[in-house]
């Protein structure tokens, strides 16, 4: 049987909103997705990497629109990750289309994904792709832009 889970994380990487914003966020969450088989809020030491699952269709250069390789996203990723105790760096890239410079988390994937230290997900929701409006809620009560990741494994 697979999963779908619909992950909620800060725009910026390495932000953890306070604990009242986290509370006030899950609730909502609670509140939109009552049929959700699991909601949590989970704090990491290290930047991790939030992915799409089976969702995921390929990555582009942000600056030009180029696709970029898979492999040498995996070459990125690679050296970006330091290790359990250290996580993602976020190294900066030089995105071999364009030259223009990117970390992993700037660049375009499709279908979102990202790097955090706080993640809010809930399991199964069955509310399909969040509104603009539930999505500015988010926003709203985390005091931060948020970046909606759909992974299905």
């Amino acid at each position: 049987m697979s999963d779908n889970y619909v992950h909620v994380i800060p725009e910026e990487p390495g932000l953890v909103p306070d604990t009242a914003k986290r509370q006030a966020a899950l609730k909502y969450f609670h509140r939109i997705a009552p049929e959700a088989d699991e909601i949590a809020a989970e704090v990491f030491d290290t930047l991790q990497f939030i992915h799409c699952g089976g969702n995921f269709e390929k990555i582009g250069c942000p600056a030009c629109g180029t696709e970029i390789e898979v492999g040498r996203w995996q070459d990125w990723m690679d050296k970006d990750f330091k290790g359990k105790d250290h996580g993602f760096v976020l190294s900066i890239h030089s995105m071999p289309c364009c030259g223009a410079r990117h970390s992993l988390h700037a660049l375009n994937y499709e279908w979102p994904e990202g790097f955090a230290r706080f993640d809010l997900r809930a399991q199964n929701p069955k509310i399909g792709k969040l509104s603009k409006d539930q999505q500015d809620q988010f926003e709203s009560r985390l005091g931060c832009a948020v970046r909606v990741i759909y992974m299905h494994l």
